[in-house]
């Protein structure tokens, strides 16, 4: 505004601008006071939604707790329908999943299991429901299914965990070799310390030999394959 104007035309000019921009202020006053109600009013139901799958959460526990299957499969379809981006809806079908093992349906399990794989909104939640599922199908003896499972989590904080589930796999398909090696893989993780009962693995191991078998490669020369044959009287590693 120009300093060398009167105060009267300075105040001309200021009603003249409010004038022309007045509606275009109010709106923006409007939309801000709108845009802030809004957000409290959303954070409002977000704590709403999340007090409510609690209490529809704890009533679905209970009813696991006390091996319900009926009311347990009530409270996860609860869960699912009004509450499917919380995590209490996956943990919800983690739960279910043990619920139906308990009961000796393995099939049932997978079900539930393979849900969090495909849909949890939480990376961790997918990979404690692949450790789990791979689990399952070493009991249904779907062990290259169960090795599919297994693949590379991309965790470096859930490596050691599938590294030794790879080895039970391994034991149960009586590949001993692999099965030392995925044990010993687990135990030398940066984080296996916080993630493994190492006692248990270390057991595992110890069953086994203790010691890291040299695998073959994918494709030895007939000539290196028997070089590696252990002659007459020696001992196998």
């Amino acid at each position: 505004m120009d300093e060398f104007l009167t105060d009267q035309q300075q105040a001309e000019q200021v009603k003249g601008w409010l004038r022309q921009n007045g509606a275009f202020l109010v709106a923006g006053v409007v939309l801000g006071l709108g845009g802030l109600f809004g957000w409290n009013q959303w954070n409002q139901y977000q704590a709403r939604q999340a007090e409510e799958a609690s209490v529809v959460y704890e009533t679905f526990l209970e009813a696991v707790r006390t091996k319900r299957l009926d009311r347990a499969e009530e409270g996860m379809t609860t869960l699912a329908a009004g509450f499917s981006a919380s995590p209490y809806a996956d943990q919800g079908r983690l739960a279910m999943a043990r619920l139906y093992l308990e009961q000796g349906k393995p099939d049932k399990a997978v079900e539930y299991l393979q849900q969090v794989v495909d849909t949890a909104v939480s990376p961790e939640f997918r990979l404690i429901a692949r450790l789990r599922l791979a689990r399952v199908e070493v009991l249904q003896e779907k062990y290259d299914l169960a090795l599919k499972t297994l693949a590379d989590p991309g965790s470096k904080a859930f490596a050691p965990a599938f590294h030794d589930v790879r080895g039970d796999v391994y034991f149960a398909m009586g590949k001993l070799a692999e099965a030392r090696s995925e044990y010993e893989q687990a135990l030398n993780g940066d984080v296996a310390a916080t993630v493994l009962d190492r006692t248990y693995v270390q057991a595992k191991l110890d069953d086994l030999g203790g010691a890291t078998a040299a695998l073959p490669g994918p494709a030895a020369s007939p000539a290196t394959a028997a070089a590696t044959v252990p002659a007459p009287g020696a001992v196998a590693p």
